[in-house]
This record gives C-alpha cells, sequence and structure tokens, in this order.
C-alpha cells in the first residue's frame, strides 16, 4: 500500500511537494533462523504473527487496523480470518513469550509487536526498552530465559521447564 507523504517548507509552510512512500514491514531474518532452529513458536503462533506483521504501524510496530486504529484481539481475528477465541489463546502465549507487548494507557490499549521480529519503519529505542522490561518482570514469575539468536541476545522469552 502506498502512504503519500507530503513535503513542506519549514520557513514559509508552504507544501513544496507530494512524495510517494512505501510502507513495508522489515522480517528480521537472523533472529528468525534461529526461532526455527530452537521452535519457539508452534506454527499457530508464526501463522499468527506473520499474519499481523502486515498490520504494524508505521514507525511504532503497534498492531493496528487499515485505517489506523489500535485493534482489540476481536478486531485482529476478523482480519486474519480466525477463531476469536482461538486468536484470544494464542495472543496469551505470544504475550508469555513476549512476542507480543499489550500496554494500557487511560481507556486505550495498544498491542504491539517485538522490534526483535519484526519491524515497521524506523522503530524507535525505547520500544526495545519496553519489551526488555517486560521481559524482567516475566522472568520472575516464569521459569525462562532470554532467547538468544546467534550472539544477538533478544527480549523474547524461551521456557526452561
Amino acid at each position: 500500500m502506498a502512504i503519500r507523504r507530503i513535503f513542506i517548507s519549514d520557513r514559509t509552510g508552504e507544501i513544496l511537494h507530494y512524495g510517494k512512500s512505501e510502507r513495508f514491514t522489515k522480517k528480521m531474518t537472523e533472529v528468525w533462523r534461529h526461532v526455527y532452529k530452537q521452535d519457539i513458536f508452534t506454527a499457530a503462533e508464526e501463522r499468527i504473527l506473520n499474519r499481523l506483521a502486515e498490520y504494524l504501524q508505521l514507525n511504532m510496530n503497534a498492531i493496528v487496523s487499515p485505517s489506523g486504529d489500535y485493534m482489540n484481539i476481536e478486531q485482529m481475528s476478523k482480519q486474519i480470518g480466525m477463531d476469536k477465541s482461538k486468536m484470544h489463546k494464542t495472543m496469551k502465549t505470544l504475550m508469555k513469550k513476549n512476542a507480543i507487548g499489550m500496554w494500557k494507557s487511560g481507556d486505550i490499549t495498544a498491542y504491539y509487536m517485538n522490534p526483535f521480529l519484526f519491524q515497521c519503519g524506523d522503530v524507535p529505542e525505547y520500544l526495545f526498552h519496553q519489551f526488555d522490561d517486560e521481559y524482567h518482570k516475566k522472568k520472575k514469575l516464569e521459569h525462562a530465559e532470554r532467547f538468544k539468536a546467534g550472539k544477538k541476545v533478544t527480549s523474547i522469552l524461551k521456557a526452561t521447564g
């Protein structure tokens, strides 16, 4: 999907020209190679992650609808054509593994994809820190360790027992 970009003069405020920028998602192949080798995700979890990657917000990695609104689990299941109860169960598992993050602010609940798996545009550094903080919280509660993709240390959790 092509997104139109408008270039505006900082000095005068007038529109200089319209440009076209492509929306794309980068799959972090180095990490995924190790994910496949170590069976971190089930086939169903991988399928959901790959499908949800199509709905990542540019430069934020939030999971949003085609109109740009944050999606809840029911909307996600509708977009990817999956049963709502199965989607809810799988999302819960993906959040335990820190592949998906959920953060609330007031009435708004937003789901984010871990940038070690997929990135849409230039993901801000603080999102990596958010997932890292979640890793530290979950590590204390569950018997899990950090998933390492070769020498790269991620914030994804891997079950140990």
